[in-house]
Formats: C-alpha cells, sequence, structure tokens
C-alpha cells in the first residue's frame, strides 16, 4: 500500500493514520500466520510475510515523506 502524505490538506491521509493502519495490517498478518503454521502451511506462511514486509516498506515511505515535508517546510520558513 503506498500513500502520499500530504500537510495541510485534509483529504490526504495524515501520517499517524497511515501508520496505524499498516501497523494493523501488520497484527492480522501475525495473527493469520500463527494459524497457518498450526497447519504447517509454509506456502500460506509466506504470502503473509510477503503482506508484513510491503507494510514495514509503507511505513518506511511514509516516514521519508514526512521527513522531506518537515524539512522542506523548515527550509521555506
Amino acid at each position: 500500500m503506498t500513500q502520499k502524505i500530504v500537510l495541510d490538506v485534509k483529504e490526504a491521509p495524515t501520517f499517524s493514520e497511515i501508520f496505524t493502519q499498516h501497523v494493523s495490517d501488520i497484527s492480522l498478518e501475525v495473527e493469520a500466520i500463527k494459524l497457518r503454521n498450526l497447519r504447517n502451511d509454509a506456502d500460506g506462511i509466506n504470502e503473509h510475510l510477503a503482506r508484513i514486509e510491503s507494510a514495514l516498506i509503507g511505513i518506511m515511505e511514509a516516514r521519508l515523506a514526512l521527513a522531506e515535508k518537515v524539512l522542506h517546510s523548515k527550509s521555506s520558513n
């Protein structure tokens, strides 16, 4: 999931909203992995791990975008 962070625009999600969504996604995937582990479903576990990796990348991209926005706003002032 890739989302852009835009400051001072109400329609765009905030960093906090993006972060919360990604953490929620990770929590759900971890629970699914636990169930797949009980069934010895390695392929299913790998699918969930890929989704977790995607959520973590989304968090890193959101954090980078936020840092760039803050740096840009500081350099504008």
